[in-house]
């Protein structure tokens, strides 16, 4: 028997809750939390066929990916939930961001963002995702554009700000521990103390502006050895 009622406030709050109220495709901020995104409970079963309001088969999206969706732009396929996976797979705001820095860059981030019809802050998480792909590249003005076109990159460059360059350090510590270390992202999070959806985000700024290294150069790090050093810069930034 289908479920025809509205799903129950409870599992709705409870699904929301879990998702840290962001899109599970992009994933965008909702309202609830200080975002732009207003948010829905999308059912990988129809309620029609048989479905029903589980937890399990109801998936957080945005009002952009909730469009694309159910316009066919997305199969039932392309709803990916795992954190292993998110922030790295492509997603519909990508194609978007590549279409307006065709047309109008280099630009900035509020600039392609404006263009593309999405947040500030997901078109971000997605440019991190679309630089450490070398799909595109920011350049030494602070403007992004594709990077085939890029004469002077930001890749490779420390930033200036002593917070800013703590954390590029605590993101590349972040990528060797999932790169190198074959951790997950559940269990990075548990290490560096921070919530299991910031994991991809930080490895992706990673690759973003940290030039590949030659094969062979890095050795397998120690998880204690990288929990010291996560800890030190966490005292620098605390203290900066």
């Amino acid at each position: 028997m289908s479920d025809r009622k509205p799903v129950p406030e409870s599992v709705r709050e409870e699904v929301l809750e879990d998702a840290d109220y962001r899109c599970e495709i992009c994933p965008a901020r909702g309202t609830e939390v200080g975002g732009d995104a207003t948010l829905h409970l999308h059912h990988r079963e129809s309620p029609m066929t048989g479905g029903t309001h589980d937890p399990d088969n109801l998936v957080v999206m945005c009002d952009g990916c909730h469009y694309h969706h159910h316009s066919g732009r997305m199969g039932p396929d392309e709803i990916e939930t795992n954190l292993e996976t998110v922030d790295i797979d492509p997603t519909p705001a990508d194609f978007r961001l590549v279409s307006a820095i065709e047309k109008v860059a280099p630009a900035t981030t509020g600039e392609l963002a404006e263009e593309a019809g999405i947040s500030d802050v997901h078109a971000l998480r997605r440019l991190y995702a679309l630089a450490a792909a070398s799909i595109v590249s920011k350049t030494t003005n602070k403007e992004w554009d594709l990077a085939e076109r890029v004469d002077e990159p930001m890749r490779g460059q420390l930033p200036d700000d002593p917070e800013e360059a703590a954390r590029h350090a605590r993101d590349i510590l972040i990528m060797r521990m999932k790169d190198i270390g074959g951790l997950s992202h559940a269990e990075i999070a548990e290490i560096v103390g921070l919530s299991e959806r910031t994991v991809p985000v930080a490895v992706n700024r990673a690759r973003a502006f940290d030039p590949p290294l030659p094969p062979g150069t890095v050795n397998n790090p120690e998880i204690e050895d990288i929990a010291r050093r996560l800890a030190s810069l966490e005292r620098l930034v605390g203290s900066s």
